[in-house]
């Protein structure tokens, strides 16, 4: 978290204790700023904030519900958890605009269509919420974020008479959202859209769709407003502030697509000629069983511990089951190794029963999930088959 941050809110909390300090003048305007989404995960689905512009007090303010920092105590298990704790920041509109200019991030702003006495009301609404007791809030990606925030304070200021569009796309779920947003041949991509569970693939209605800022600046400029018996739009025409140049695409070598078919292809030719010349292949199989095995812990994790509310009943702990982890050490006991086949072909049997019955699941899965089960598939299959070539062989 930007110091400066801090040390602007500090300052502007105090400097509007006093009971009428914060009266806006005539040429006010609130306006909401939409901008697009970056390369850091935390910046794939974009930002929405609200702009206080009032060229007569000379205030020219963002406040903006979308700040955290990586220096919280244990920041990456409570993100986990979903147990983030986000909080508004005040920041000067030109420091807010060089951020995203540096990082080449496009930035559109709608004009609030709101009466003096409407605009004050939020402004007010703004600065109680940014008070150091009000200020932090605990984050929920889908229902209360920076995109949320602003929709359910303009609500508020509004006494919840906003008319909003009727929806005009075919029913679309959480998934369907996130894949427009999330990069698939990413590593960081890939593990969110693995994350998803059955929740994810739930219909949502029009306002849930408003998690994302896009759908908050196409929702604000379809909607109207009641004023004398007129309905009114709500915000004024979409501008442009800073238009970023095109991304350029880059081709990832070591990106989750080329690396997971290339471990198949590794795999594939390994335990056909490990079959043929009868070798065990237990390192392989130790290797393989453990990155399942952490792979199905995190999920497990993600499904049983976390409040997230999209990733329960992940249907991806079929092919990535915790007890992998164990197993995969149970294997480098000689002794425990033969009396213990029947994993191999439990996870065989489960494998094939997942891979044929996957388009009847109630969770949409990320492609690369075949070939990953393939893998594993590969590996407890020649245990089968060997089991099977032995017992011919008595």
């Amino acid at each position: 978290m930007n110091r400066k941050f801090l040390l602007l809110l500090l300052l502007f909390t105090l400097s509007f204790q006093a009971s009428r300090a914060n009266q806006l003048s005539p040429t006010a305007r609130i306006s909401l700023l939409t901008c697009e989404p970056g390369n850091e995960i935390y910046s794939y689905f974009g930002h929405t904030a609200l702009r206080v512009h009032d060229p007569g007090k000379k205030i020219d303010l963002v406040f903006n519900y979308g700040v955290f920092s990586f220096d919280a105590p244990n920041f990456v298990y409570r993100f986990a958890k979903g147990e983030t704790d986000y909080m508004l920041a005040v920041q000067y509109f030109s420091d807010f605009m060089q951020e995203y200019i540096y990082y080449k991030r496009s930035v559109y702003e709608q004009e609030i269509n709101l009466t003096p006495d409407e605009r004050q009301h939020l402004f007010d609404l703004l600065v109680k919420n940014a008070k150091p007791e009000n200020r932090v809030y605990r984050y929920n990606f889908f229902f209360d974020n920076c995109a949320t925030r602003i929709r359910d304070r303009v609500e508020e200021v509004l006494n919840n008479k906003i008319i909003w569009a009727k929806e005009k796309e075919k029913p679309v779920t959480f998934r369907d959202l996130l894949d427009r947003y999330v990069p698939g041949n990413t590593w960081s991509g890939l593990g969110i859209k693995l994350a998803l569970g059955v929740p994810a693939d739930k219909n949502i209605t029009y306002y849930q769709k408003m998690f994302l800022p896009d759908y908050v600046s196409k929702d604000f400029g379809e909607a109207k407003v009641p004023r004398d018996s007129v309905d009114v739009p709500l915000c004024l025409p979409r501008t442009t502030i800073y238009e970023a140049p095109p991304k350029k695409f880059k081709a990832e070598l070591w990106s989750p697509v080329n690396i997971i078919l290339a471990l198949f292809v590794l795999v594939l030719v390994i335990t056909v000629w490990q079959y043929r010349k009868k070798k065990a292949g237990i390192w392989l199989d130790f290797i393989i069983y453990l990155a399942f095995g952490v792979a199905g812990l995190v999920l497990a994790f993600l499904t049983f511990v976390s409040t997230h509310p999209a990733t329960g009943w992940n249907l991806n702990l079929i092919w990535a089951l915790p007890t992998h982890f164990l197993f995969a050490f149970v294997l480098l006991v000689k002794p425990l190794r033969n009396k213990l086949k029947g994993y191999h072909w439990f996870t065989a049997g489960l494998l094939v029963l997942f891979l044929v019955s996957m388009p009847l699941l109630p969770q949409t899965f990320h492609w690369l999930v075949i070939p990953l089960s393939l893998i594993l598939l590969l590996r407890s299959g020649k245990h089968v088959l060997e089991d099977i070539r032995l017992r011919k062989n008595k």
